[in-house]
């Protein structure tokens, strides 16, 4: 009996070492994948998926760490291949879109009238929540890429996709009321009602002829200068960019520009670097940014003061049985000694990105992004909770660190003036420098 139960212990002890192990491992591997700021392509859900298209919609933002400032909003991505239409529906959200690649047309049906936008690469538009809208990919051979933020108006971080029209993939809403009251509505029928609005099968996104296609395109316009709504594409790219040089370009659309996005609090940018080169250290005073990679690949740093979210469940749930036991005022110590213990540390948050990457980066964050050797990296950043915002670059020639004044500098840092500019001011680019990679090559040069 006793070898019996050596020899059933050995194994569990075994399985115990290969559990802790894995759990190690996944804990490492965790901590550099940029959890919870950082997602990857897995974290996407496909909404809609035919031959001629997909529309897939990001996993909420549900952690704790991010979910008060971005909890409410959904990253959705539609992709429509050569002549693809979108079957007519409308959003219970705002949505503010991108035209990542190619060109299309997009109808919108609200107030009583029909309004047709064209919209191409670089094109930002702001569809309101309740808007009927169909659209269809007016180019013979490229794909139609759209990236869109959706802010949902009845439930955060929840949305949902009405249908007016179809049989099956996409059903129409009108098909769960009664007959008496479809028969009323629609003054016909319920038998002719379910002959035109269900005939419709081939699922949300189908292809139009070439003729269809022109025709479509026929009443599209750049502006609706006559329309009520101000709703009009404005192109992000073809403005001058807010910063240039030979390692990036950064372009910005805010609510000054854009009524829709003040109204909605909200900028949109796009950061465009060019590849073995990086966007200086930098933090935004008060949006919090939703980048959404575009192009290319590479990798991001952030530095972040916060602690696990289960970590910081524990430090409530003993704060809260301290001050049970022994009163308030050792409570109150012990919250001056966590404080005393946390205050100033950071915790690197790095992971690699690619096309399709998104990643929440909250204000005062530093972050870095840094582009591969291959090709450019375009990033795409929708900036929430943007009123009154300011970008701040904390490495080259526009950093704060350049202007403290002597004094300050010595009390600062600790060491003279002259040897603290010869490293602050050394970096004489602004905003794009060299890659990492590409400076261990200059430094050997």
């Amino acid at each position: 009996m006793g070898t019996m139960k050596v020899v059933v212990a050995a194994p569990l002890l075994l399985l115990l070492l290969i559990c802790l192990c894995s759990s190690a491992a996944l804990g490492d591997s965790s901590a550099s994948s940029g959890r919870p700021y950082h997602f990857g392509e897995e974290s996407f859900r496909h909404w809609a998926r035919t031959r001629h298209g997909r529309f897939r919609v990001l996993d909420r933002f549900a952690d704790e760490l991010i979910e008060d400032a971005v909890g409410k909003y959904r990253v959705a991505v539609l992709e429509a291949a050569p002549r693809a239409f979108l079957q007519p529906s409308h959003y219970d959200a705002d949505e503010v879109m991108f035209v990542s690649e190619g060109e299309g047309v997009v109808v919108l049906l609200r107030g009583g009238k029909r309004e047709s936008v064209c919209v191409r690469e670089g094109d930002v538009m702001v569809i309101p929540a309740g808007a009927v809208v169909y659209s269809a990919n007016t180019h013979e051979s490229d794909w139609f890429r759209v990236v869109m933020l959706l802010s949902p108006v009845s439930t955060p971080g929840r949305f949902e996709e009405f249908f007016p029209v179809g049989g099956d993939r996409p059903e129409s809403f009108f098909s769960v009321f009664s007959d008496e009251v479809i028969q009323a509505a629609f003054n016909t029928r319920r038998e002719e009602w379910e002959q035109v609005f269900e005939k419709q099968r081939k699922g949300e996104i189908t292809r139009a002829s070439e003729e269809q296609i022109r025709e479509l395109s026929r009443s599209c316009s750049r502006k609706l200068g006559s329309s009520e709504w101000g709703i009009k594409p404005s192109s992000l790219t073809g403005k001058k960019p807010l910063h240039s040089n030979n390692h990036g370009r950064h372009y910005e659309i805010s609510g000054d520009e854009c009524p829709h996005l003040r109204a909605r609090n909200m900028d949109v940018g796009l950061a465009n670097i060019t590849r073995g080169s990086m966007m200086a250290p930098s933090y935004s005073t008060r949006a919090t940014k939703i980048a959404v990679v575009v192009q290319g690949s590479g990798y991001f740093e952030m530095a972040c003061p916060h602690v696990s979210g289960s970590s910081r469940r524990s430090s409530r749930e003993h704060g809260s049985r301290r001050r049970e036991e022994w009163g308030r005022e050792e409570e109150e110590e012990g919250h001056e000694q966590e404080e005393k213990s946390t205050r100033g540390g950071y915790k690197q948050v790095r992971s690699r990105i690619q096309a399709g990457s998104v990643i929440v980066v909250p204000a005062g964050h530093p972050t870095v992004l840094v582009a591969g050797q291959d090709e450019n990296l375009a990033v795409l950043c929708f900036g929430v909770h943007a009123g009154f915002d300011d970008k701040v670059f904390l490495a080259g020639s526009n950093s704060p660190l350049r202007h403290m004044d002597d004094h300050a500098k010595a009390l600062v840092f600790g060491a003279e003036a002259r040897e603290v500019d010869r490293v602050v001011q050394a970096q004489t680019d602004s905003v794009f420098f060299r890659g990492p990679h590409s400076r261990r090559d200059y430094y050997s040069a």
